[in-house]
């Protein structure tokens, strides 16, 4: 069995295929190297590493072949394409705005996405800041130039990239800007586009309409090049309660989130969306939408792993399952919480299990490595040649 035939088989609902895994991300790329053997490093694993210029080059089959040996160590069972994208669940890549260096010190990086957007990343202690965000007013819609998301060449590295992971039995997955976040991630400022959507929802309107077809045709490059899977990161809550009101959503995201699905589902691919939060209120709208993976399902943000497996596991492959405190945790306590998760998984089936916010920087790689055994022997992968 390859990752292919296996996530399929997940996709499919068969209890008798071991339960797949996949880390969501890593603190940074630094963690990541210190955490693997240097068999497995490959040049683009972090998005801060990007060039001064952006490149939507093929990663080639030597750093594919290092990157797939990072996924089979840490075990994760998606190949997540695109530059700096695999390291980093739902970001990177030519379906989402792609960065460019434009300044690094010791201890800060600054860099531009497509639309002006510019990020200052400090690096100890970790912090980020986004701002320049160029749409304020409708006419700053109107003039904003987006880069053109049909532009083949935005895409000849991807098409490769996927042709030979495919060759190789992995499940692709691409990054494709969010439509919530991606308003507030690179064209309007946060406070702004929260403002707008209670004042000004005209504004809203055609920023999403600009956005959104941009996504919908990025989408549509993405699947055509041979991606298996959309990944769509659209953080809908927090810890607490929802960022925007029901009405809001279905107002205004809703239908481009069904649209987004129907376009995939017509094209034999899958979409997989990444929403942090309390977004109970939101679920059977998910499903109407008809997302085939939804993650985090942090129970430290409301979630019985088991309730959601029961109501939600016939629509689509419930994905995480584990608190944002689950590397804080002492050992024994991480094992029984991984032992709950199997066993939820191998009885009701449609899991995977998904860590809610990335490997922080201060587990260590003895600590990373006990996890990998025991979630390996816990989930059964050993007795499946193929599965990680």
């Amino acid at each position: 069995m390859n990752k292919r035939q296996w996530i399929q088989e997940i996709l499919a609902g068969n209890k008798d295929a071991p339960l797949p895994q996949h880390w969501m991300s890593f603190f940074n790329g630094n963690l990541a190297r210190e955490l693997t053997p240097q068999s497995c490093h490959y040049k683009p694993m972090w998005l801060y590493n990007a060039p001064k210029d952006f490149d939507s080059s093929a990663m080639g089959e030597a750093q594919l072949d290092k990157m797939i040996s990072f996924n089979n160590y840490t075990g994760r069972c998606l190949a997540c394409l695109g530059k700096f994208a695999n390291i980093s669940f739902g970001h990177g890549g030519p379906g989402e705005f792609m960065l460019r260096l434009v300044s690094r010190k010791e201890n800060e990086i600054i860099a531009e996405y497509e639309t002006g957007v510019l990020v200052k990343a400090q690096l100890k202690p970790h912090f980020t800041h986004a701002y320049n965000h160029p749409v304020k007013t409708i006419q700053d819609i109107e003039m904003l130039e987006l880069p053109d998301p049909a532009a083949p060449q935005r895409y000849e590295g991807l098409k490769k990239d996927i042709e030979y992971l495919v060759s190789r039995g992995e499940y692709t997955t691409v990054s494709l800007n969010g439509f919530f976040s991606g308003l507030h991630y690179f064209l309007m400022d946060y406070e702004v586009t929260l403002m707008a959507l209670a004042i000004e929802p005209e504004l809203i309107n055609a920023a999403l309409d600009k956005l959104g077809n941009w996504n919908l045709k990025a989408a549509e490059m993405i699947i055509n090049a041979g991606a298996d899977s959309i990944a769509l990161c659209d953080d809908l809550g927090s810890k607490q309660t929802l960022l925007l009101s029901p009405d809001y959503y279905r107002k205004f995201f809703k239908p481009w989130h069904s649209r987004l699905c129907d376009l995939a589902h017509s094209r034999g691919a899958t979409v997989h969306l990444h929403s942090h939060g309390a977004i109970t209120p939101l679920l059977d709208d998910l499903v109407e939408c008809g997302f085939d993976f939804v993650n985090p399902f942090d129970p430290e943000e409301g979630f019985d792993i088991e309730k959601i497996l029961d109501r939600y596991g016939d629509s689509f492959v419930v994905t995480g399952g584990f608190p944002a405190s689950f590397w804080d945790w002492p050992f024994q306590r991480q094992r029984e919480h991984l032992e709950y998760l199997t066993g939820a998984g191998r009885k009701k089936g449609r899991l995977m299990l998904m860590d809610s916010g990335g490997i922080p920087e201060n587990v260590t790689k003895e600590q990373f490595d006990k996890i990998l055994e025991t979630s390996a022997e816990l989930r059964g992968v050993r007795n499946f040649p193929g599965c990680v």
